[in-house]
């Protein structure tokens, strides 16, 4: 009998032992789910994004993208990066770094990212503020057509979407984004080709004046349905070369000159220009430049130009800002007299 139960306890401590070995496996087998890492260890860890993880190391932009935060980052590939540097004639990202300074090359990146999250069904057509800025502080502005594919800036598409991070998102891109003047920035927008098919037609050679980084401008910009409107409203005129003839070349420059004023003003600086006036850079031909005045109301803002026979032009769109200056989009063409 004890000899039984001697070998029942043995078979016991045998099934006990058992048991316990496969809880132990069981517990060594089962990891918990760690969850997505931040956008620089994301980066880091795909090959495609060498140069430009090297470059968020460089600007300590490495530091701001692995820490808690919302972001969404258009990440250029090594091939992007290579592109743009045989573009620029430089040999690689040590010379990029010396032409652009630091803090330059800082501005780029930041250029890339955005401070929300953004995932790819939430992108529409429009301009965006990025998290570069202008000598000011002011956030630079870039543009992204959304149809059949996303493509920013004119140039750079998103070939790659909705990379998860722990802290935001990232979007592959095959072409470095580079900050853009306010003429750049009008110019990838197919609503205002007009304004920029009348700036390379007037005298003065304006659009490269508008893109010069050296000065700054405020340009408040007409749409296509503007330039339409003035078109049919011009007897003898059909189309925009015959109002570039009615008008000759030098007046067409100073019809958009009128739309000109010198430095950036933002739509918050409005309300403290002196008795609502604008003075532009169009020459009135008696040593002073033409003006034009606003009207803030409420719920928009409204430009009453020199002209009688035009309607006043409503502010659709506000505080565009490219490398050099601001946009502000109207929805008619303003008239010096």
């Amino acid at each position: 009998m004890r000899t039984l139960m001697h070998k029942g306890f043995i078979l016991l401590l045998g099934g006990l032992f058992l048991t316990t070995a496969c809880s132990d496996d069981d517990d060594q087998n089962t990891t918990t789910d760690p969850g997505p890492s931040s956008l620089t260890t994301t980066l880091a860890a795909d090959a495609r994004f060498s140069i430009l993880v090297d470059a968020l190391e460089r600007t300590g932009l490495d530091a701001t993208l692995d820490a808690n935060g919302s972001y969404t980052v258009f990440a250029p590939t090594d091939d992007a990066f290579a592109a743009a540097l045989n573009d620029l004639e430089l040999n690689d990202l040590d010379e990029l770094e010396n032409a652009l300074g630091n803090d330059g090359l800082r501005n780029v990146l930041l250029y890339h990212v955005l401070g929300a999250e953004v995932a790819a069904a939430d992108v529409s057509t429009g301009y965006i503020s990025t998290s570069a800025t202008n000598a000011d502080g002011d956030p630079l502005s870039a543009y992204i057509e959304a149809g059949g594919s996303v493509v920013l800036n004119g140039n750079s598409q998103v070939v790659e979407t909705d990379i998860m991070a722990s802290n935001g998102i990232a979007h592959v891109v095959n072409e470095v984004l580079m900050p853009m003047s306010i003429t750049g920035l009008i110019a990838v927008n197919s609503e205002y080709s007009s304004l920029v098919a009348a700036l390379g037609a007037a005298d003065g050679n304006l659009d490269s004046v508008l893109a010069d980084n050296a000065n700054n401008y405020t340009v408040f910009a007409p749409d296509n349905d503007a330039f339409a409107a003035v078109i049919a409203a011009t007897p003898g005129v059909n189309d925009l070369n015959d109002l570039v003839a009615a008008l000759g070349t030098d007046g067409l420059a100073t019809v958009l000159l009128y739309h000109v004023t010198g430095g950036i003003v933002l739509s918050a600086d409005l309300p403290g220009l002196s008795s609502n006036t604008v003075t532009t850079l169009a020459a009135d031909g008696n040593g002073g430049n033409f003006t034009f005045d606003l009207d803030l109301g409420v719920d928009e803002v409204k430009i009453i130009d020199s002209s009688p026979a035009t309607d006043d032009a409503t502010i659709t769109e506000v505080d565009i800002v490219g490398s050099n200056g601001a946009i502000h989009f109207i929805d008619a063409v303003l008239l010096p007299e």
